[in-house]
Parts: structure tokens; C-alpha cells; sequence
């Protein structure tokens, strides 16, 4: 579909459905713009969501949702730096109805299925992350649905466990906190209160330590909402995530497992980590996650934004050296910052143009 045919198509939404579209186009740019930041090369992780869509527009249905999809392939194409298109094990495990594959045959079949619904429909190369093969697609989503029953009960049980917690602790407790003005005690904010409750579920497929930050805030947010617990220090040290994460992994009514491909892709596609990651040159391709998922389009966002921390100088003559390669290393990093602002103002600058040419094409 080219951009005089998706220009007719979103003409003929109600006001509703377009406003969507609109918000839908703005989230893909942001996503795509603010991953920039870090050195390709680049891989675009296509979430559910994504697919989803392109599976209705095959079966004819034109919504909201793959007219953004299909203007910001547009666009990625327009872009100054290659992009590859990425399906990760969990995205697959999603595809297939949260099941694993039964046969090589299966797996042939739901693999070329996959593979031509992207590349007919966004005019791109698919590439698959491990899942190519019976034996590795096999391998990974038994690892998912172990995990996958782990999250499962462990969200459950947060369901059902009183959260009454005394902020008011002992120094030496177990628990972080901050020294109470009389010096006997600390306060323990419920972030602090969650990450001493929170207890590891020897995950095997997904990051331990990021579906850590995932379960901690499940906590907090238990903690917070548990109406025996003092008010006053709840909204004095709310959190100013918002309880993103629990709204992107989380139990639906019927008790089912939601999220699973966003732990995911929130994992491998998050800027914070990964410019970390690049430090020093070492080689890792930049993965920028796609979604339509307004929760975990805002959780992609909130852990966008890049920090650099000086580095704390001081100490014996001996270590001066090291506080030198420290500060160096620094410069380093602020150079590469520097150089994901130019990157990003070409981004911005080719956003630009592209509008110029929707907004001749519509005025037309």
C-alpha cells in the first residue's frame, strides 16, 4: 500500500479511529528516533501487536492500526541507516497461540507463514532470532513456557499475599532506607521495601535481572495499594514510574499471563542498557523494539532517556592515573552521546520531510 492509499483509507475513519492513527504513527517515530541515539547496526524487534495487524490486513481488514504500521515502514525506508527486521522466540511463541511447535513440518509451515506475511506486506527481509530451525524454535519456546508458568504462579501469589509492611525499621533490617530524624530508625520507602521482598524465580529464557524490575514493582504497587499501610509515607515516596511495568507484564481477569513478548523486547530494546552496552566500542547492534502497545510503547519511552554519571574523583596520588582512565572513559562516553544527537537530529530532519510530503499529498 503506497501513501496515496493509505491517505484514502485513513480519510474514511471516524474521528475516533483517526485520532489513533495519528497517536499509533507518533509512537513508532518516537521509538524509532529515540533508539537512534545508539550505534548501529540496527535490528527493528517487531512485537505482537505488529504482527497481529498484518494478519488482518492479509485477511483484508484495514484498520487504524496497520495504516500507522504500514506509513512507518514508509518512512523506515527513507531513513539514513539500514534497519533489519527481527522476530524474537517469545514474538513466535505469541504467534503460535502460546504453544510450542510439534513437528519439523509444523515449524516449516508457521515459519514461511510468519516470514511471508512481514515481507509481503512491509517489503522487507525477515530475519528470526535463534527460531530458524525445528530444533531451536523447539528449545527456546519450552524455555518460554517454562518461564511463562514461573511468572505465572509468582503473579498469582503476589495476588494473595497480605502486603502489610512497617515502614518504620531498625537499622540493619534488610531492608534500604533513610535514617528517621530522631537517628534510631530508618523509613523504608516501598521501592526499598520491594526489593528486599522481592525473591529470584531462576528464570531460564528471559533476563533475571530485568524481569526482576518487573516483579519489584508488582510489589511496590502491592504495597502501596494495601490500605493498612501508612498513607502518609506511601505519597510522600510514590513512585514516578507509575507502575509502568505492571501494566505491560501482568495477570488478566481471567488469570491468564499477559506481556510475555514485551519482557522480552523491553529487555533487548532497552537505550539505557544498551548504550552501556556499546561502551568502549565493543560491537553490539543497536535493537530497537516496534509496538502499537500503548503501555509498552511508554515503558520503551521512560527507559529511552540516556544519564552519564561523573565519575567520583579524589583519593591517594596512586590513584591518579585511574581517576584519569575514569574521566576518559567519560569523555568517551559524552562523545558518543554527542554523536547519537547528530544521528537523532537526522532522524527528526527526515520525519520532517516526510511530513512535508503526507501533508502535499493530503492537501492535494
Amino acid at each position: 500500500m503506497n501513501i496515496d492509499e493509505i491517505i484514502k483509507h485513513s480519510n474514511e475513519l471516524n474521528p475516533k479511529s483517526r485520532k489513533r492513527f495519528v497517536e499509533n504513527f507518533v509512537t513508532l517515530l518516537d521509538q524509532i528516533e529515540s533508539s537512534v541515539m545508539l550505534r548501529g547496526p540496527y535490528r527493528l524487534v517487531l512485537d505482537s501487536n505488529i504482527i497481529m495487524r498484518l494478519e488482518d490486513y492479509r485477511q483484508g481488514k484495514i484498520n487504524e492500526g496497520v495504516l500507522s504500521i504500514l506509513l512507518a515502514f514508509i518512512l523506515i525506508k527513507k531513513l539514513p541507516h539500514h534497519v533489519d527486521l527481527v522476530i524474537r522466540p517469545s514474538v513466535f511463541y505469541e504467534y503460535l497461540r502460546l504453544r510450542n511447535v510439534k513437528s519439523t513440518r509444523e515449524h516449516w509451515e508457521k515459519f514461511k507463514e510468519l516470514k511471508s506475511i512481514i515481507e509481503d506486506e512491509l517489503g522487507s527481509v525477515l530475519f528470526f532470532d535463534g527460531i530458524e530451525t525445528y530444533s531451536g524454535a523447539e528449545y527456546y519456546l519450552n524455555l518460554i513456557q517454562s518461564d511463562s508458568d514461573k511468572i505465572t504462579k509468582t503473579l498469582h501469589s503476589y495476588e494473595q499475599r497480605d502486603w502489610r509492611f512497617n515502614f518504620i525499621q531498625p537499622p540493619g533490617c534488610g531492608f534500604g532506607g533513610i535514617p528517621a530524624k530522631n537517628g534510631e530508625f530508618i523509613i523504608v520507602p516501598p521501592v526499598f521495601a520491594a526489593e528486599g521482598l522481592y525473591e529470584k524465580i531462576k528464570l531460564e529464557y528471559f533476563d533475571e535481572r530485568t524481569a526482576s524490575r518487573f516483579f519489584m514493582e508488582h510489589i511496590e504497587k502491592k504495597i502501596a495499594e494495601c490500605k493498612h499501610n501508612d498513607p502518609q509515607i506511601i505519597t510522600h515516596y510514590s513512585s514516578d514510574t507509575k507502575y509502568l511495568l505492571t501494566k505491560v507484564l501482568k495477570l488478566t481477569a481471567k488469570g491468564n499471563l499477559e506481556g510475555l513478548a514485551d519482557l522480552d523486547i523491553l529487555s533487548i530494546c532497552n537505550v539505557q542498557t544498551q548504550f552501556i552496552n556499546q561502551s568502549h566500542g565493543r560491537y553490539v547492534p543497536a535493537s530497537i523494539g516496534l509496538s502499537i502497545d500503548r503501555n509498552l510503547a511508554n515503558a520503551l519511552s521512560f527507559y529511552s532517556s540516556i544519564r552519564l554519571t561523573s565519575p567520583k574523583m579524589g583519593g591517594s596520588e596512586q590513584n591518579v592515573d585511574d581517576n584519569m582512565a575514569e574521566m576518559e572513559a567519560f569523555f568517551h562516553d559524552q562523545s558518543r552521546i554527542r554523536e547519537g544527537e547528530e544521528r537523532f537530529k537526522q532522524a527528526i530532519q527526515s520525519s520532517r520531510e516526510f511530513f512535508r510530503e503526507l501533508s502535499s499529498k493530503m492537501s492535494a
